[in-house]
């Protein structure tokens, strides 16, 4: 017996709609990774100094914007440690962060004595960052860093 139409749209969309919710980067299984790692084989390191530009805004100060660099000396499977460092009208600030990925780096998260990062590694060497802090002097700053080389 041959399948109806309507069968045939139905069987359609659900294809499309798992092809929708699968995504294919470098690192997922559609591309390569196996199932075994979680579909993230690519070897991602975020060792190295990022350089960029930052815009922020704060409740009190308003907007600031300005270079940033993060430097990660030490990473450790999918998880790191670094330095962001930026300019001020009072000089040079610093702070350390940590951070961590999941397989195949889709979400990426880090932390530092008052705030949360979120990060998206574009490719290799580009790297989009946001920071947010909460509370009294609430902020946040986005920015695009290019790994130097």
């Amino acid at each position: 017996m041959a399948p109806t139409k309507r069968a045939l749209t139905r069987g359609a969309v659900v294809v499309a709609a798992a092809l929708l919710m699968a995504p294919v980067t470098a690192g997922s299984a559609a591309a390569g990774g196996s199932a075994a790692d979680g579909g993230g084989s690519r070897h991602v390191s975020l060792l190295g100094k990022w350089s960029g530009f930052r815009e922020r805004i704060a409740d009190v100060e308003g907007y600031r914007n300005g270079p940033v660099t993060l430097t990660v000396r030490e990473q450790q499977g999918k998880t790191f440690r670094g330095v962001m460092r930026w300019s001020t009208p009072d000089g040079p600030r610093q702070d350390r962060l940590v951070g961590a990925f999941t397989p195949g780096a889709e979400l990426m998260a880090g932390a530092d004595a008052e705030g949360t990062y979120s990060f998206e590694l574009l490719d290799r060497n580009t790297l989009d960052y946001c920071y947010t802090e909460s509370g009294e002097g609430f902020r946040t700053t986005c920015g695009r860093l290019h790994r130097n080389r």
